[in-house]
């Protein structure tokens, strides 16, 4: 952040760290690693001053790609299914392109953008030769009408789709370090054909993917894959939709647009200074979707010299006005002359290179003390204990999921009871929602529900892929779990 003292700050950065600090003593003579403290880690960007958008874009050629206006920041990509399927019925196909115009209306002027045709291979729809066009009335009216000119065909290889959207951004221009907001939408009806694409390419190709851009899905009808939306939106960054009514498309893609747009703040990184016998077993994203992380970069002088423990970095990506929460699981060395002590395991910092200057905070501790009072080790932190709930949903109703494909629908039944149980008690009342079109619910206290005599496939999973996402710990944080009582996630 050289030369941007005198600045003022785009927005403000928040870092806060919630858990019990206490661990129980190692019974095992010599233990090592025998206790792991798990911390919540919570990130909010709050604007500070007037959003700095790009500034309006000059007349020029509709069909222009060059590098746009100065400053601009949003690149725009477009991933429009347009195998045969989406012919089936017509008005699938009209319901895209009408959520396409939607989206590309919600493009910032001066932004670069493309629309890209989606089936077995690719074909630009606009612009017509591979590059970005600069986001204006005219460009976005040249390329409605292109939409309308595109004709269906084909099968489905969205691997494919994902690796043009990655030759369309290497060519952005420069734009200062960490200048581009780099984000996909991709709207698709059906799977991937093996004929096609395997889903280990799939999955090769996505990962080429992989911090080059985020990517949003979109899925419309009922043939589509949950695994291979989710594996791609989570490898991306992304949120992954299931939308059942057309007439909502176009609010959807434009809302997932909008969301994009807004998302100006780049370069944010997080870094944790472990000290020297801590090990690292596991740092995720558990707001708003759950997504294993795995860091840019470590560093291990310190291990080596022996001066610390292992510096890991973690590329937060573009950020809007949001609150993001990270779990950390570390293991605590022992050393008997330390039982009673506050000690730090791990420090916590943000840090920014971008082309905006950012108010960020201190850097914050994660601390343990060694105990031999159940009291206080067998308590579990509201936060922790909130994100293991939601974790515990997930597999849960994944769980019921399996027995439904099985059809035993006594067993989906009663887990189905205990995720809208566990849904009640994290407050997750939009995975309530789509519970209620699966299940009669009995009692809610209790979670007893009776199995609907008729369950659509799409309400399936359409739920599965709301399970997989979080909502923020608020009043229906559990208390203080009395002694004796382990959840999930606490110190063992």
């Amino acid at each position: 952040m050289a030369g941007q003292e005198d600045q003022e700050p785009a927005a403000s950065v928040g870092l806060e760290v919630s858990q019990v600090v206490e661990l129980p003593r190692p019974r095992t003579p010599g233990g090592h690693d025998t206790a792991r403290m798990y911390a919540v880690l919570t990130v909010t960007v709050r604007r500070t001053g007037v959003a700095h958008a790009p500034p309006a874009a000059t007349e020029r050629d509709p069909a222009d790609t060059g590098a746009g206006t100065a400053g601009a920041r949003l690149a725009e990509v477009l991933l429009i299914d347009h195998s045969s399927s989406m012919v089936m019925p017509p008005s699938r196909l009209a319901a895209a392109r009408a959520a396409a115009v939607s989206a590309l209306a919600r493009i910032p002027d001066g932004s670069l953008f493309a629309l890209v045709a989606g089936g077995d291979r690719t074909a630009m729809i606009y612009p017509r030769r591979p590059g970005l066009a600069v986001a204006h009335a005219e460009s976005r009216a040249a390329a409605e009408a292109a939409l309308h000119d595109c004709t269906p065909g084909g099968g489905t290889a969205m691997g494919t789709w994902l690796e043009r959207a990655r030759q369309l951004f290497r060519e952005l221009p420069a734009a200062g370090d960490g200048g581009w907001v780099r984000h996909a939408l991709l709207l698709t009806d059906g799977r991937n054909e093996p004929g096609y694409e395997t889903r280990a390419e799939l999955q090769e190709r996505v990962e080429r993917c992989a911090r080059a851009f985020t990517c949003d899905v979109v899925g419309i009808g009922d043939a589509w894959e949950t695994e291979e939306l989710l594996l791609i939106a989570r490898a991306l960054s992304g949120r992954t939709r299931a939308v059942a009514d057309l007439t909502r498309l176009p609010d959807e893609l434009a809302s997932l647009t909008g969301r994009a747009a807004g998302r100006d703040v780049t370069g944010l990184r997080l870094r944790l200074y472990h000290r020297a016998g801590v090990r690292p077993h596991a740092f995720e994203q558990v707001h708003p979707t759950r997504v294993a992380l795995r860091p840019d970069r470590v560093d291990l002088s310190g291990v080596g010299t022996g001066a610390g423990g292992p510096v890991e970095e973690y590329d937060l990506g573009p950020c809007g006005e949001e609150t993001r929460a990270y779990l950390l699981c570390v293991g605590a060395p022992y050393d008997p002359a330390e039982i009673g002590k506050e000690l730090l395991l791990t420090e916590v910092e943000l840090d920014a290179e971008g082309p905006a200057p950012l108010r960020l905070p201190a850097p914050q501790p994660v601390l343990m003390r060694w105990t031999d009072d159940p009291d206080l080790y067998s308590r579990l932190d509201p936060q922790v204990a909130h994100y293991r709930q939601e974790e515990e949903l997930h597999r849960t109703f994944e769980e019921a999921c399996a027995e439904l494909k099985l059809g035993r629908r006594a067993a989906a039944e009663t887990l189905l009871g205990a995720a809208w149980r566990l849904a009640a008690e994290t407050g997750d009342t939009a995975m309530q929602d789509h519970l209620r079109r699966l299940v009669r619910v009995r009692d809610s206290a209790s979670g007893a529900v009776e199995l609907r005599d008729r369950v659509a496939k799409f309400d399936v999973e359409a739920a599965r892929i709301q399970s997989s996402t979080t909502v923020l710990p608020g009043v229906h944080l559990p208390g203080p779990r009395p002694p004796g009582r382990r959840p999930p996630g606490a110190a063992r």
